[in-house]
């Protein structure tokens, strides 16, 4: 292509560094939309997991619903009632009651330690998955928030490319007239001065 030619074309420089920006623009882009996405996803159900701990009432009383004494429970409380049983049989009728009262009140204690062991392996994995949902969470922001600067900065990129390009031709032409000019004025001035003027143009 001969000088005359690219001097014709000299916005087609900034039009390959364009198509090179909007290339690896589109690659940074398409790496961060996947935890963009899943933050985004993940912020219903974590909005929804702090609504529900801020009634912890409710939230009990839901998850209580769900409650079946374990089996483990149901064996100490069989083994207990036979071991009150058999204080009661040796203690007679006058000890009887005591030892009644006793087992029940044994009952009651395995049965409500038996539902808050529930309670609280029902909170430990409330908390972890909350933990997990507000972890996705915070990736998907910091991949929004890298998506966004990266927008800004593409944004200012491509200003500089269209500015660059749209002075290119002045520039080149200018450039041209000052390089020409200079050789007129020189020692070359004369017919060699011509044919390198002649040859940049032509």
């Amino acid at each position: 292509m001969s000088m005359f030619s690219s001097f014709m074309h000299p916005g087609k420089q900034y039009d390959a560094q364009r198509e090179q920006l909007e290339k690896y623009y589109g690659q940074a882009q398409a790496a961060l939309q996947p935890y963009q996405q899943q933050g985004q996803d993940s912020y219903a159900p974590l909005s929804g997991a702090m609504g529900q701990l801020l009634d912890p009432q409710k939230l009990q009383e839901q998850w209580g619903q769900g409650y079946e004494q374990s089996p483990y429970a149901t064996d100490l409380m069989n083994t207990a009632q036979e071991q009150g049983l058999g204080a009661a049989s040796s203690m007679g009728l006058m000890g009887s009651s005591t030892a009644l009262r006793g087992i029940e009140g044994k009952a009651g204690q395995i049965a409500s330690a038996d539902k808050q062991q529930y309670m609280d392996n029902l909170m430990q994995k409330y908390l972890a998955g909350a933990g997990i949902a507000q972890n996705i969470y915070g990736t998907g922001a910091q991949a929004a928030g890298a998506a966004s600067g990266q927008s800004m900065q593409m944004g200012d990129a491509m200003g500089v490319n269209a500015a660059n390009r749209a002075g290119a031709g002045g520039r080149l032409f200018g450039s041209m007239l000052g390089t020409a000019a200079g050789l007129a004025g020189t020692a070359l001035g004369g017919p060699l001065g011509g044919m390198a003027a002649k040859s940049m143009f032509g």
